[in-house]
Formats: structure tokens, sequence, C-alpha cells
């Protein structure tokens, strides 16, 4: 999934886990793992960020979203404390031609080539980062199994 998105997971990443849902709308694709706080702040800045992260100001209590429930980790809108949001546009230039609103296309639909990014701090040290793409469904390419590589736990 990561490939398919344009988003290299970090080698310090642990615990990824992906999916990838066709649906008759759009597909959607997921990616999350884990960083410590340092290197989970720095991630973005090799993406092209698409302006500075965002605080959510409420906890959605209605989230209808299961992108990544089935992944087995809590949807990100679920989160007050510790969450900031935005866009990551990969292989754009992150000077400053890139959009100062993260917000911008909340989606991160593949038209623009720029993908949702949620990171939550939920634990002293340790961030998890979520990414999540809409895709054109029979349009866009399927995501394509990657040969066998070491764990990332």
């Amino acid at each position: 999934m990561s490939g398919h998105m344009g988003v290299d997971i970090p080698a310090a990443a642990q615990d990824a886990r992906a999916g990838y849902q066709v649906t008759p709308r759009f597909d959607t694709g997921v990616l999350t793992f884990t960083l410590t706080r340092s290197r989970a702040r720095a991630f973005p800045a090799a993406c092209a960020p698409a302006g500075e992260p965002l605080e959510p100001t409420a906890a959605v209590t209605d989230v209808r979203t299961h992108d990544f429930g089935h992944l087995g980790v809590p949807e990100p809108e679920t989160f007050k404390k510790g969450m900031r949001y935005g866009s990551l546009c990969p292989g754009a230039d992150p000077g400053p031609t890139a959009s100062p609103d993260p917000l911008a296309d909340p989606n991160g639909t593949s038209d623009t080539g720029c993908v949702s990014l949620y990171a939550h701090d939920y634990a002293p040290d340790r961030t998890r980062i979520y990414l999540r793409d809409h895709y054109e469904p029979g349009i866009s390419p399927l995501p394509t199994t990657p040969p066998a590589s070491s764990p990332t736990r």
C-alpha cells in the first residue's frame, strides 16, 4: 500500500498494517504504523506536507468510517487529545508552492496525489501514523502485493 500511495514507510516504523477496500463509489487505501514521537514529527517533511498539521477541536462521536477498525486500531477521527491531521503530497515539491491549507483536499483523492495524514501521540514516546487515500474504482490501478519482506514488529 505504501508504494501505491507513494509514501515510504520509515525503516524505524513498527506495527505496520495496510488495507484496500474496493467499492462501487470509490476505493479506499489505508496504511498505519508507529514511530517514536521525534521521528513522527519529522516524517511529514519527507513527503511534502500540505500546510501545517491541525488539531481537532472535538472528538467525533458518530464516526461512520471503518477504514482502520478492521486493522485492529481505532479510527483516527475518534481522538481529541494527542491528534494532528492534514495532508501529504508525495512527489510534490515541499517548498513554498505546497498548499497552505492542509484541508484543501481532505479526502486525499488520487487526482491530486495527496493522502490524508493523521498522527496520534498515544504513548509518552510513541505516535501512530494513519494514512488514507481514495481512488476511482475501475480507473485507478489496484495496489500490487510486494515481495515478502522482513516483519516490521
